[in-house]
């Protein structure tokens, strides 16, 4: 593995930090139920790895440590930019498709690999698996993505990209118990949807989304905006914890 973890004790901190994709609400109800997903041996063969980190902090490190210079090397890893009404051609240069491939290789070949390493790979995993079902990380490089747009998010002054990550999460209150509605409701019930483990079919769901996530007028996010997307970021928050279990049930399984 290409990574080694700095210092992870005097970085991580839950509280007080930015989180820069989902929020950190949206990132920690995936690996929440990512973690409820979870055979007992997998548990307990992933919280090997992770030692003292729980799922939940493991969710939001790669936000979290972005003001380390020690780590700028992460941050290209975080979206991938596709123009409209184009289709992702694979590059050489770091993105989040090719993040998540590369990390997918490490944890299968973990035995070859030092504790640390794999630790660090996993929290690059539980990270972009979160910012793969956020539709604007895989936008448009014209506006970053969504983060040069700035709206008025009801009252108050945003940017797209913000109003994806956190603000209609933290405004609607949306909850781990919202999304598992989603699940017990039966709105997703087929298992190749989570099961079947397609980096680039997973993005390109999310792309799919991206037309609504453009319909306001005058940089307004109005309430029925917000109730209008709201199912949308519940699904994709879901599908992005049962897809986070799938690949760690079928990476760390007994062999």
């Amino acid at each position: 593995m290409k990574r080694s973890l700095l210092t992870l004790s005097l970085i991580i901190f839950i509280n007080g930090q930015k989180a820069l994709a989902w929020g950190s609400v949206g990132h920690k109800i995936i690996a929440q139920i990512a973690r409820a997903e979870l055979s007992q041996a997998v548990l307990d063969s992933v919280t090997y790895y992770l030692g003292e980190t729980s799922f939940e902090s493991a969710s939001v490190w790669m936000d979290e440590i972005r003001s380390d210079e020690n780590y700028d090397y992460l941050k290209p890893m975080h979206y991938v930019n596709v123009a409209k009404d184009q289709t992702y051609v694979p590059v050489k240069e770091p993105n989040i498709i090719n993040e998540l491939e590369t990390i997918l290789v490490e944890l299968s070949q973990r035995s070859k690999h030092n504790k640390q390493d794999v630790k660090t790979s996993l929290l690059i995993l539980f990270h972009l698996i979160g910012d793969l079902h956020q539709p604007l990380h895989s936008g448009y490089a014209t506006d970053k993505g969504g983060n040069s747009i700035r709206v008025d998010f009801m009252g108050t002054n945003s940017n797209l990209h913000r109003v994806w990550d956190s603000n209609i999460i933290e405004s609607q209150k949306i909850s781990m118990t919202d999304c598992l509605q989603h699940i017990q409701s039966k709105k997703i019930v087929q298992k190749p949807l989570y099961e079947e483990i397609n980096i680039l079919q997973w993005m390109d769901e999310s792309r799919d989304y991206l037309n609504r996530v453009y319909e306001f007028k005058d940089n307004i996010i109005d309430l029925n905006y917000v109730l209008s997307n709201k199912s949308i970021i519940e699904k994709q928050l879901t599908l992005g914890g049962l897809r986070l279990a799938a690949i760690l049930n079928q990476t760390f399984k007994a062999k």
